[in-house]
């Protein structure tokens, strides 16, 4: 039986052009020969099975025939996943060694993935081996979703995983306001700024993990300047920036110099849900406050309205005034003027202080009166 032809792998159109270099007959062995300059370039590899795999066109080209090399001015092109279009590609220049073997992109590259969810990765030079479906970005690479940039000092992209490495002093910045990564960077600083010791990252999903160390800094939304910082430090991170869900690797640690006294956070895990502005700590919660402290099996606090909760084996603590509580169930507020209530449904609420003693000596008791004379 005979086996099915297989699509050819790459095909080179060039579209008529030449300006120089054909029409003579004769040409000085002395002199190198005149690179093909075409009215346009296009560039087309095929899978196995036929289906697109990329393709890359430009307006105008330069082909050195004894090199095998062309250099295209403003090349645009698509990368395809299983078929179908899923990602558009553009580079100020391009060079293309041996038929699209490596493509060098330089100036200003964009590939945006095309679907639901805009996300766009960008850098200023970019090795392209199609071969190994990959990219390497070792100028300026930067990926963005709404409310996410990564970057780092280097990264590989590799096409068809739909995964982008980044290496070189990684960091995740986001921004509380969503923005159209297509159309314009985001404006402002951003409120989180999260460094760690590499990426990895999926654009279409939003899958995101990072090997730590982890350390992060978050400016609240509309703080002035001179306010201090929010701090977190982890051993690593995972989670997804399409749905602003992090979770961080033990030991994990949480301080809030902003707030009246200060707030440290600690526990096992901890959950960062950043649409939420909340954090979980789901085990080993552990949080002091100036002259307070709370421990809990879990708990939650949102950075925004300092609203507190804790669940489980709930134990608060103010030294000062030797208070202890137990319970299994604490709502509450952080802050100076802040109040909480410990419960425990269907049991009882533990709690013990000592008042202080006065300061003030005791006023002496009135004097008795004098009985009356017997009269007769």
């Amino acid at each position: 039986m005979t086996p099915p032809l297989l699509a050819r792998p790459w095909r080179l159109v060039a579209l008529l052009l030449l300006l120089t270099g054909c029409g003579r007959s004769e040409v000085a062995r002395e002199n190198p020969p005149t690179p093909f300059v075409f009215r346009s370039l296009n560039l087309r590899q095929q899978d196995v099975l036929g289906r697109p795999n990329w393709e890359l066109t430009s307006p105008e080209a330069r082909y050195d025939l004894r090199r095998r090399v062309a250099r295209a001015l403003q090349p645009r092109g698509v990368i395809y996943s299983d078929g179908k279009p899923a990602y558009r590609v553009e580079a100020s220049t391009g060079t293309v060694v041996n038929d699209g073997a490596v493509i060098l992109l330089e100036g200003r590259i964009r590939l945006q993935r095309l679907g639901n969810e805009p996300v766009m990765i960008q850098g200023s030079r970019v090795r392209w081996i199609p071969g190994r479906n990959l990219m390497e970005i070792d100028r300026h690479p930067e990926g963005f979703d709404p409310h996410t940039r990564l970057s780092a000092e280097r990264a590989t992209f590799r096409m068809d995983k739909d995964t982008l490495e980044l290496k070189g002093k990684p960091q995740l910045q986001r921004w509380a306001r969503s923005f159209d990564p297509f159309l314009a960077n985001p404006v402002g600083p951003p409120q989180i700024v999260v460094t760690v010791a590499s990426v990895l990252w999926q654009p279409g999903t939003g899958a995101l993990s990072a090997a730590g160390p982890v350390i992060g800094e978050r400016r609240p939304p509309g703080s002035p300047a001179a306010r201090p910082l929010q701090s977190l430090t982890a051993t690593s991170l995972s989670g997804n920036t399409q749905k602003q869900l992090f979770n961080l690797g033990p030991p994990v640690l949480f301080k809030d110099p902003s707030v009246a006294g200060g707030v440290t956070a600690r526990g096992k895990a901890m959950q960062v849900d950043a649409a939420q502005q909340l954090v979980r700590i789901p085990v080993g919660c552990f949080i002091q406050q100036e002259g307070a402290s709370l421990e809990a099996q879990s708990c939650s606090w949102n950075w925004q309205t300092q609203a507190i909760t804790a669940d489980g084996s709930v134990l608060l603590q103010r030294p000062a005034s030797r208070q202890l509580t137990r319970g299994s169930l604490l709502r509450g507020r952080l802050g100076d003027k802040g109040s909480v209530i410990v419960t425990a449904p269907g049991g009882r609420v533990f709690s013990q202080f000592q008042v202080p003693p006065s300061k003030a000596p005791p006023k002496p008791a009135p004097p008795r009166p004098k009985p009356e004379p017997i009269r007769l």
